[in-house]
């Protein structure tokens, strides 16, 4: 009898184990592809992703750095032709248009419009950017504008007031030329589209028709404007009277140039704010300022950059439930501050500006704020938004080249603008055709 109770609890035991096991087996895995590389990605978003897999027992995230956004979402796009997609895929704002047209994602808004997510937390010109139609496709996650970063130091050495950056075009060409000498520039840059795109939206200029493809898809390039030719201009005069470093499409020159202490402004992403302080150290004092406006202009605002995360269809319900846990616990207000600290991105649920983490941040380096007041400061408008189009990275590409040619003095900025839109054109109404608009 006492050996056939001591079965029995074996049994149960045994029953007991098996149940814990099927259990651990049953933790819904998600796959997340990201294209953050560096400390980013390797510890920063890695830390974040095992803090939420620690957090619970019911999902698991496995973050796979892809290469860049371009090459994640050349992987991406492979993936749906071969039917294996990732559950989740972090892509490039500029991919919006595209992402939307390649119909293999899940619209987050019936997730939000069970009540799963409180948008009015949510900063506005964040949200502005990804709903399209009344539809938010996509989270919004590292999430930047451009900033000038300058030199505080070059300042005093060239007379002019570290507290008074310039606000105008004119203004900026005049503190250039003073701080350029001794093998120091005062303004140093590459040829990179999105700096172009932020700097049409802070004029209030679109870069396409139909309202920036908001209004309806568009058709044609916008950016060959007045607008388009006073940022090339700006550009060349600059390069005219020596006081502007063109590093071509180097953006790591440029940024080595500005650690050294040889560039007094540059054009950079509020996302590498905190790597660029700690690669400074104590070379000298960095500041950070709005973006300039020509003489006479109101200053309109800038276009959020950097990417959003996608879910992707065709998964079984609990996986798409797992992966939507995850897109949650990305815009808490305690995430979003962990982000903007370690990062410089923007914290994009405003309930984080209240948490003491972000408070010390801010009154240690002010500089911080730099970014969250000028996307505060930024007016909605089909300008700011930014533009939705299928073929951006293409446009990118166009608009890089545009500016080498410039530089090069191979073209006055109206001609190769011109050239530059008559190509982007082309390549719009090609991809409208393709998908039937």
């Amino acid at each position: 009898m006492k050996k056939y109770r001591m079965m029995s609890l074996l049994l149960a035991v045994i029953m007991v184990l098996s149940l814990a096991s099927g259990l651990v087996q049953a933790k819904v895995h998600i796959q997340f592809w990201h294209a953050l590389g560096g400390h980013i990605g390797s510890h920063v978003l890695q830390q974040f992703v095992d803090d939420f897999n620690a957090s619970q027992d019911r999902v698991h995230v496995e973050a796979i750095y892809q290469g860049n956004y371009d090459d994640t979402l050349n992987k991406y796009r492979l993936a749906v032709q071969a039917g294996e997609t990732p559950h989740l895929v972090h892509i490039y704002e500029i991919g919006t248009r595209l992402m939307i047209d390649l119909d293999s994602t899940v619209s987050l808004q019936p997730f939000v419009n069970r009540g799963d997510l409180e948008l009015e937390h949510i900063v506005e010109n964040v949200l502005a950017y990804y709903t399209i139609d009344g539809q938010l496709y996509s989270m919004p996650f590292n999430t930047s504008n451009a900033i000038v970063y300058y030199n505080k130091d070059m300042f005093r050495a060239a007379g002019l007031d570290p507290e008074q950056p310039p606000r105008t075009y004119e203004e900026f060409r005049e503190y250039a030329k003073q701080m350029t000498g001794d093998g120091k520039h005062g303004f140093g840059n590459y040829a990179y589209g999105w700096y172009f795109e932020q700097l049409m939206a802070v004029q209030n200029a679109e870069y396409v028709n139909n309202g920036n493809g908001r209004l309806a898809p568009a058709t044609e390039a916008a950016f060959s404007s007045e607008a388009g030719v006073r940022i090339l201009q700006w550009f060349s005069d600059m390069k005219s009277d020596g006081s502007y470093l063109d590093v071509g499409r180097d953006g790591s020159a440029l940024r080595s140039a500005f650690v050294a202490g040889n560039v007094g402004m540059r054009i950079g992403s509020t996302g590498g704010f905190a790597s660029t302080l700690a690669d400074i150290g104590d070379r000298f004092e960095m500041g950070a300022a709005f973006l300039p406006v020509p003489e006479g202009m109101e200053w309109g605002g800038v276009v959020i950059g950097g990417g959003s995360i996608w879910m992707s269809k065709g998964h079984p319900e609990e996986e798409i439930e797992g992966a939507w846990e995850f897109l949650k616990h990305l815009t808490t207000p305690e995430s979003t501050a962990y982000w903007h600290v370690n990062t410089g991105y923007f914290p994009i649920d405003r309930r984080a500006m209240e948490l003491d983490v972000i408070k010390e941040l801010h009154t240690e380096v002010p500089h911080f704020r730099t970014a969250i007041d000028q996307l505060e400061a930024s007016k909605i408008s089909p300008a700011t938004q930014g533009a939705v189009i299928g073929v951006f990275p293409e446009a990118r590409q166009a608009i890089e080249v545009a500016i080498e040619q410039v530089l090069l003095g191979m073209a006055t900025p109206k001609e190769a603008l011109d050239e530059a839109a008559e190509e982007v054109t082309a390549a719009i109404r090609r991809y409208n055709i393709q998908r039937g608009f």
